[in-house]
């Protein structure tokens, strides 16, 4: 039950056409502003040279919104680049005007707040997240799932195509994730209210516990319950919600943290030095990475019952369904 120590001495995914579209933007967006301060420009000024606006030049860097094919020809031609440095920024463009695997088929049933983790997810090599009234959509069974969506929707929609659809989005997540070659190594931590709140029948939760107990024996993924009677950072960590840390390892896309509230998410990136200032004290925006980070490493040290506890907690309840 135990997941990888030291995740960040792992090198990250190669940004190859496999790549998702979402983390292609991104990459993209970091090579371009490498390139920038290579050369000690300004945003300002890369935005004369390649001959766009400002606003432009920010959200290429920033891997927002899909980059026109000339500005990524702009940026090759005013920087110089040679054959390789060229063919792998134009692959990284043609992965950008991709659709993403849920935007299809999947589209209407999957809210904004969560296209950029959905996109993201797949590419990390470490996840820890934290669940305060659910399994882990990752680690759902069908009929546990089923029960969820259901009740999310009106009457009127339980016969529909809906449900099918919702479930079949959440199977292939998952499998884009734990199912890869070399899937990422994953710390579950939810609160231990999950073994009580029940969700559908008695059967339905015997079998996700029994799912949740046969997974927590991966190599690559632990399960650790959260004790509700202990107070870390006064609660916050029940009040926030979902959380979860995405790493991507050494050379890869930042860090970032995801805090998802009702019918909302926040995305903390880990914030990078600029290095013509080192020491420039860090916005309040690039210090929220920071502080939602040690909340769930709070909750890891402070409020976490150990892996073999928690598979203790996992047995009585599979017998308490049984």
């Amino acid at each position: 039950m135990s997941a990888d120590p030291n995740p960040i001495i792992r090198l990250a995914r190669p940004a190859g056409p496999d790549c998702t579209q979402t983390a292609a933007k991104i990459i993209l967006g970091s090579a371009v502003r490498k390139l920038r301060e290579r050369e000690n420009l300004t945003l300002t000024q890369l935005a004369k040279g390649i001959h766009v606006s400002l606003a432009t030049a920010h959200r290429l860097e920033d891997g927002k919104g899909k980059p026109a094919r000339l500005t990524v020809e702009s940026v090759i031609s005013y920087f110089q680049l040679g054959e390789q440095a060229r063919d792998e920024l134009l692959m990284l463009f043609a992965r950008t005007q991709e659709p993403e695997w849920f935007q299809h088929r999947y589209d209407d049933c999957t809210p904004d707040y969560l296209h950029r983790l959905l996109g993201l997810e797949s590419m990390a090599i470490h996840i820890t997240t934290y669940d305060v009234r659910l399994v882990p959509g990752l680690l759902q069974t069908q009929s546990y799932t089923d029960h969820i969506v259901r009740t999310g929707l009106h009457l009127s929609e339980w016969d529909d195509d809906e449900v099918e659809l919702r479930r079949a989005q959440r199977e292939e997540r998952r499998v884009r994730v734990l199912g890869q070659p070399d899937p990422p190594r994953c710390i579950f931590m939810m609160d231990d209210s999950v073994l009580r709140r029940k969700v559908g029948d008695k059967a339905t939760m015997r079998e996700q516990f029994t799912h949740l107990r046969e997974v927590a024996d991966l190599p690559h993924i632990t399960i650790r319950f959260v004790f509700s009677s202990r107070m870390i950072a006064g609660n916050a960590a029940a009040l926030a919600g979902s959380m979860a840390q995405l790493q991507f390892g050494r050379g890869g896309l930042a860090d970032l943290v995801y805090a998802e509230g009702y019918e909302r998410a926040d995305y903390f990136t880990k914030p990078s030095r600029d290095p013509r200032d080192p020491l420039k004290p860090l916005t309040r925006r690039q210090s929220d990475y920071e502080r939602h980070l040690q909340l769930l490493l709070r909750i890891q040290g402070e409020g976490c019952a150990s892996p073999v506890k928690s598979r203790q907690m996992l047995e009585r309840a599979i017998r308490r369904y049984s």
